[in-house]
């Protein structure tokens, strides 16, 4: 069980923490070169000279983050995601959770185009994009995904409202569960 919140603004250095905290084979994944620490101070330096171009999904249990989407706004029409999901929670169903509530997310703020770049040998974010009908096309070896997405509907509006209340729910669970063991052992 997992919930999803976005981060708050003055949050945004968290989502560099968490990039640190990485693995190297996780990070060249999402960055082409294991060990991108300076690639990591970069892009948040750019994250926070520029909150309002940038929203962090974080996907969490009580162990902690599982996974992010990072959102980047292109421009007024135009959105580019970036998604991790921590090794030791890949194969959970979480990366297609993430995709599918940023999708919903694009889609109920307007946004029309999605892009994604995939690296040619990062075969399950490929696999994922494929899945939602994201039809990655090759260039040099690696990959773009870039789609029209539909306007919001009422069944985009009603996803996201389930979203925000499954997300309340979870959250209760969960700290019911750490108040019934605090209470009996």
């Amino acid at each position: 069980m997992f919930t999803t919140e976005f981060l708050s603004k003055p949050d945004h250095y968290r989502y560099g923490d968490w990039l640190n905290s990485q693995d190297d084979e996780t990070q060249q994944l999402y960055f082409g070169v294991a060990g991108g620490t300076g690639l990591i101070e970069r892009l948040i330096e750019r994250i926070e000279a520029e909150p309002g171009q940038h929203d962090i999904l974080v996907a969490k249990n009580c162990n902690g983050w599982l996974g992010t989407v990072h959102i980047a706004k292109i421009n007024t029409t135009t959105v580019e995601f970036g998604i991790i999901v921590h090794k030791d929670y890949r194969g959970e169903g979480i990366g297609n959770s993430m995709l599918e509530e940023a999708i919903v997310w694009a889609r109920n703020r307007n946004y029309s185009e999605l892009f994604m770049h995939c690296l040619g040998y990062n075969k399950p974010i490929q696999h994922l994009c494929q899945k939602h009908g994201l039809l990655p096309r090759s260039i040099q070896g690696d990959s773009e995904v870039n789609i029209h997405l539909n306007p919001p509907s009422w069944a985009t509006i009603a996803s996201e409202v389930g979203i925000k209340q499954r997300n309340v729910y979870h959250t209760f669970l969960q700290n019911s569960r750490f108040l019934y063991q605090e209470m009996y052992g």
